[in-house]
């Protein structure tokens, strides 16, 4: 069994690399930060792992990467790498918000392409947020990047089902996990955060169950429930007051 992941240098790309290599899985893993990756291929010792250096905003490197894994047979494609932005979006540097796009939603719609014209049957895995299931004041552009990644998804997956294929597009919607997201998006959290191992356990199983939704944590899966309740001018604030806190 052959697994893919981005963003694998760190929080759950990396925990994830290291419970499916514990399930025997060889590895595709693919960051930015070569020692990084290195350091972690370097502790995975009983399985095969591959490992490329890529900026998956740069399209130039996209499409090397591309061609480099075009004739893998991979079974579980991991599409994890992102980053969110907290504050105010008028204050927020436009450019900042592009390259979180474009990593964001433009190079995991290209590789959910890719993967869904090359892989016969397997699951594509796209990691969202449960932000995407509620507009964020403070977090606008990241709850918004990754509503597009779940309704993406999702409608894909449906598609394919309606279609009888045996491949599987799965979406994932975490609430706060112990990361380095918050120093990226130069915020301090004060909710309580769900630990890395336990959340990338959570998701392993809900892959393995072929779960088309996986929101790891009891209390984010009530959260989720309760959105699809709450009057949306209830939800933006509660979203502000949480937010506003960081």
């Amino acid at each position: 069994m052959l697994a893919l992941i981005t963003g694998a240098s760190s929080g759950i790309g990396k925990e994830l690399a290291i419970q499916l290599a514990n399930k025997n899985y060889n590895l595709i893993l693919i960051a930015r930060r070569i020692d990084k990756l290195k350091n972690l291929r370097a502790k995975l010792k009983n399985v095969e792992v591959t490992i490329y250096q890529t900026d998956l905003t740069n399209i130039e490197q996209l499409n090397k990467l591309i061609d480099n894994i075009k004739d893998k047979k991979i079974d579980l494609f991991i599409n994890n790498a992102g980053f969110g932005i907290v504050g105010k979006s008028y204050n927020i540097p436009t450019e900042n918000e592009l390259n979180m796009i474009d990593l964001n939603i433009k190079s995991l719609h290209i590789l959910t392409k890719f993967a869904l014209t090359h892989m016969d049957s397997g699951k594509i895995v796209n990691i969202s947020s449960l932000a995407a299931y509620l507009p964020t004041p403070k977090l606008a552009s990241y709850a918004a990047t990754k509503a597009y990644v779940s309704n993406y998804s999702e409608a894909i997956n449906y598609e394919l089902k309606k279609a009888n294929k045996s491949l599987k597009v799965l979406t994932v919607a975490p609430g706060p996990v112990k990361t380095e997201f918050n120093k990226v998006a130069k915020a301090k959290q004060k909710l309580k955060a769900l630990d890395v191992k336990t959340c990338v356990k959570i998701i392993i199983k809900g892959i393995e169950k072929n779960k088309s939704l996986i929101i790891p944590g009891f209390k984010m899966k009530l959260l989720y429930f309760l959105t699809r309740l709450m009057p949306k001018k209830l939800i933006l604030n509660a979203s502000y007051k949480i937010q506003n806190k960081k």
